[in-house]
Protein backbone atom coordinates (compact mmCIF):
# COMPACT_ATOMS: atom_id res chain seq x y z
CA UNK A 1 0.00 0.00 0.00
CA UNK A 2 1.47 3.41 -1.10
CA UNK A 3 2.81 6.03 1.89
CA UNK A 4 2.02 8.34 -0.68
CA UNK A 5 -1.78 8.44 -0.90
CA UNK A 6 -3.30 11.94 0.48
CA UNK A 7 -4.36 11.97 3.73
CA UNK A 8 -8.04 12.46 4.70
CA UNK A 9 -8.29 15.82 5.75
CA UNK A 10 -5.98 16.91 2.17
CA UNK A 11 -9.10 15.40 0.69
CA UNK A 12 -11.92 16.38 2.44
CA UNK A 13 -10.66 19.97 1.86
CA UNK A 14 -10.53 19.36 -1.68
CA UNK A 15 -14.23 17.83 -1.60
CA UNK A 16 -14.93 20.78 -0.31
CA UNK A 17 -13.84 23.01 -3.01
CA UNK A 18 -14.63 20.81 -5.74
CA UNK A 19 -17.60 18.16 -4.96
CA UNK A 20 -16.52 15.96 -7.63
CA UNK A 21 -14.02 14.93 -5.55
CA UNK A 22 -16.38 13.74 -2.59
CA UNK A 23 -15.46 10.45 -4.77
CA UNK A 24 -12.17 10.24 -3.56
CA UNK A 25 -12.46 11.10 -0.12
CA UNK A 26 -15.48 8.29 -0.17
CA UNK A 27 -12.89 5.68 -2.02
CA UNK A 28 -10.61 5.96 1.03
CA UNK A 29 -13.51 5.01 3.94
CA UNK A 30 -14.79 2.33 1.50
CA UNK A 31 -12.53 -0.97 2.69
CA UNK A 32 -13.52 0.47 6.34
CA UNK A 33 -16.85 1.03 6.03
CA UNK A 34 -16.85 -2.48 4.04
CA UNK A 35 -15.26 -4.53 7.45
CA UNK A 36 -17.95 -2.38 9.51
CA UNK A 37 -20.61 -3.92 7.49
CA UNK A 38 -18.95 -7.18 7.25
CA UNK A 39 -18.42 -7.16 11.36
CA UNK A 40 -22.36 -6.18 11.65
CA UNK A 41 -23.87 -8.26 9.66
CA UNK A 42 -21.81 -11.56 9.71
CA UNK A 43 -21.51 -14.17 7.01
CA UNK A 44 -24.80 -16.00 7.08
CA UNK A 45 -26.74 -12.88 6.70
CA UNK A 46 -24.92 -11.67 4.38
CA UNK A 47 -26.10 -14.51 1.68
CA UNK A 48 -29.23 -12.36 1.80
CA UNK A 49 -27.66 -8.64 2.52
CA UNK A 50 -24.38 -7.42 0.60
CA UNK A 51 -22.49 -5.34 2.76
CA UNK A 52 -21.77 -3.39 -0.37
CA UNK A 53 -24.91 -2.61 -0.94
CA UNK A 54 -25.31 -0.85 2.47
CA UNK A 55 -22.01 0.84 1.85
CA UNK A 56 -23.37 2.44 -1.73
CA UNK A 57 -26.45 3.15 0.20
CA UNK A 58 -24.19 5.05 2.91
CA UNK A 59 -22.48 6.63 0.35
CA UNK A 60 -25.61 7.79 -1.58
CA UNK A 61 -26.47 9.86 1.80
CA UNK A 62 -23.11 11.07 1.50
CA UNK A 63 -23.68 13.04 -1.36
CA UNK A 64 -27.05 14.31 -0.85
CA UNK A 65 -26.32 16.08 2.84
CA UNK A 66 -22.32 16.81 2.81
CA UNK A 67 -23.21 20.52 2.33
CA UNK A 68 -24.64 19.70 5.84
CA UNK A 69 -21.14 18.59 7.23
CA UNK A 70 -19.43 21.54 8.79
CA UNK A 71 -16.49 19.55 10.58
CA UNK A 72 -12.85 19.70 8.88
CA UNK A 73 -10.98 17.00 10.37
CA UNK A 74 -10.77 13.34 9.98
CA UNK A 75 -12.07 12.51 13.30
CA UNK A 76 -15.28 14.72 12.65
CA UNK A 77 -16.16 13.58 9.19
CA UNK A 78 -14.96 9.77 10.44
CA UNK A 79 -17.74 10.41 12.91
CA UNK A 80 -20.23 11.62 10.91
CA UNK A 81 -19.76 9.48 8.15
CA UNK A 82 -20.20 6.59 10.87
CA UNK A 83 -23.43 7.66 12.54
CA UNK A 84 -25.36 7.34 9.07
CA UNK A 85 -23.77 4.13 8.00
CA UNK A 86 -24.45 2.59 11.56
CA UNK A 87 -28.13 3.61 11.11
CA UNK A 88 -28.20 1.77 7.63
CA UNK A 89 -26.80 -1.21 9.20
CA UNK A 90 -29.45 -1.13 11.91
CA UNK A 91 -32.29 -0.88 9.96
CA UNK A 92 -30.87 -3.62 7.68
CA UNK A 93 -29.87 -6.04 10.43
CA UNK A 94 -33.41 -5.28 12.02
CA UNK A 95 -35.39 -6.06 9.05
CA UNK A 96 -33.58 -9.20 8.79
CA UNK A 97 -32.94 -10.53 11.96
CA UNK A 98 -35.59 -10.83 14.67
CA UNK A 99 -33.68 -12.59 16.93
CA UNK A 100 -31.09 -10.89 19.67
CA UNK A 101 -28.21 -13.12 18.91
CA UNK A 102 -26.32 -9.90 16.55
CA UNK A 103 -27.36 -7.20 19.21
CA UNK A 104 -25.95 -3.90 19.01
CA UNK A 105 -24.32 -4.48 22.15
CA UNK A 106 -22.41 -7.46 20.83
CA UNK A 107 -20.45 -4.63 17.92
CA UNK A 108 -17.03 -4.39 17.93
CA UNK A 109 -16.43 -0.43 18.03
CA UNK A 110 -14.67 0.34 15.20
CA UNK A 111 -14.21 4.37 16.31
CA UNK A 112 -12.34 5.71 18.89
CA UNK A 113 -13.59 7.85 21.79
CA UNK A 114 -12.65 10.81 19.72
CA UNK A 115 -14.33 9.85 16.73
CA UNK A 116 -11.00 8.81 14.73
CA UNK A 117 -11.58 5.64 12.72
CA UNK A 118 -9.87 2.69 14.71
CA UNK A 119 -9.21 -1.16 14.61
CA UNK A 120 -9.06 -2.79 18.01
CA UNK A 121 -6.49 -5.90 16.86
CA UNK A 122 -6.41 -8.41 18.95
CA UNK A 123 -3.64 -10.97 19.75
CA UNK A 124 -4.88 -13.99 20.91
CA UNK A 125 -2.96 -16.06 22.79
CA UNK A 126 -3.93 -19.63 24.41
CA UNK A 127 -7.44 -19.54 24.83
CA UNK A 128 -7.52 -20.36 27.91
CA UNK A 129 -5.66 -16.38 28.87
CA UNK A 130 -7.20 -13.20 27.97
CA UNK A 131 -6.06 -11.46 24.52
CA UNK A 132 -4.13 -8.39 24.20
CA UNK A 133 -5.24 -5.83 21.75
CA UNK A 134 -3.94 -2.51 20.40
CA UNK A 135 -5.61 0.20 18.94
CA UNK A 136 -5.04 1.16 15.28
CA UNK A 137 -5.70 4.23 14.42
CA UNK A 138 -6.16 6.45 11.89
CA UNK A 139 -4.31 6.21 8.36
CA UNK A 140 -3.06 2.90 9.66
CA UNK A 141 -6.56 1.63 10.38
CA UNK A 142 -8.35 2.87 6.63
CA UNK A 143 -4.66 0.85 5.22
CA UNK A 144 -5.35 -2.21 7.51
CA UNK A 145 -8.87 -2.24 5.65
CA UNK A 146 -8.17 -2.13 2.58
CA UNK A 147 -5.08 -4.97 3.25
CA UNK A 148 -7.73 -6.78 4.70
CA UNK A 149 -10.60 -6.21 1.94
CA UNK A 150 -8.11 -7.69 -0.43
CA UNK A 151 -7.92 -10.99 0.98
CA UNK A 152 -9.73 -14.03 -0.09
CA UNK A 153 -13.42 -13.69 1.10
CA UNK A 154 -12.76 -16.86 3.80
CA UNK A 155 -9.04 -15.72 4.79
CA UNK A 156 -10.84 -12.22 5.08
CA UNK A 157 -13.67 -13.67 7.25
CA UNK A 158 -11.30 -15.84 9.34
CA UNK A 159 -8.99 -13.54 10.37
CA UNK A 160 -11.65 -10.59 10.78
CA UNK A 161 -13.44 -12.96 13.34
CA UNK A 162 -10.44 -14.03 14.83
CA UNK A 163 -8.42 -10.65 15.21
CA UNK A 164 -10.88 -8.02 14.66
CA UNK A 165 -13.79 -9.45 16.78
CA UNK A 166 -11.26 -11.38 19.29
CA UNK A 167 -13.20 -14.55 19.04
CA UNK A 168 -12.39 -17.89 19.28
CA UNK A 169 -11.27 -20.72 16.86
CA UNK A 170 -14.46 -22.71 17.33
CA UNK A 171 -16.33 -19.62 17.19
CA UNK A 172 -15.23 -19.12 13.90
CA UNK A 173 -15.29 -22.51 12.47
CA UNK A 174 -18.88 -22.96 13.61
CA UNK A 175 -19.70 -18.94 11.94
CA UNK A 176 -17.74 -20.07 8.40
CA UNK A 177 -19.28 -23.96 8.34
CA UNK A 178 -15.62 -25.52 8.61
CA UNK A 179 -13.95 -27.95 11.15
CA UNK A 180 -11.45 -25.82 13.63
CA UNK A 181 -8.56 -27.27 11.64
CA UNK A 182 -9.53 -25.69 8.56
CA UNK A 183 -10.39 -22.11 10.32
CA UNK A 184 -7.27 -22.06 11.51
CA UNK A 185 -5.63 -22.64 8.33
CA UNK A 186 -7.83 -19.69 6.80
CA UNK A 187 -5.98 -17.71 9.31
CA UNK A 188 -2.59 -18.69 9.00
CA UNK A 189 -2.87 -17.85 5.00
CA UNK A 190 -4.17 -14.50 5.70
CA UNK A 191 -1.77 -13.22 8.14
CA UNK A 192 0.70 -14.57 6.12
CA UNK A 193 -0.61 -12.96 2.96
CA UNK A 194 -0.82 -9.16 5.15
CA UNK A 195 2.62 -9.69 6.05
CA UNK A 196 3.48 -10.24 2.57
CA UNK A 197 1.49 -6.90 1.43
CA UNK A 198 3.42 -4.84 4.54
CA UNK A 199 6.23 -5.04 6.87
CA UNK A 200 5.61 -5.61 10.23
CA UNK A 201 6.35 -2.18 11.81
CA UNK A 202 3.73 -0.41 9.12
CA UNK A 203 0.85 -2.81 9.14
CA UNK A 204 0.34 -2.60 13.35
Amino acid sequence: MSDQLPEIEQLLRQAREDREKLGDLLQRYQPYLMLMAQQRIGPKLAVRSEPADVVQQTFAEVHRSFDDFLGATEPEFSAWIKRIHRRNLEDLVRLHVRSKSRSVEQEQPLFGADGTASLCWHEAAADQSTPSHRLVKGERAFRLAAMLQSLPELQREAVRLRHLDGCSLEEIAQELDRTTIAAAALIKRGLQTLRDKMSEDSWL
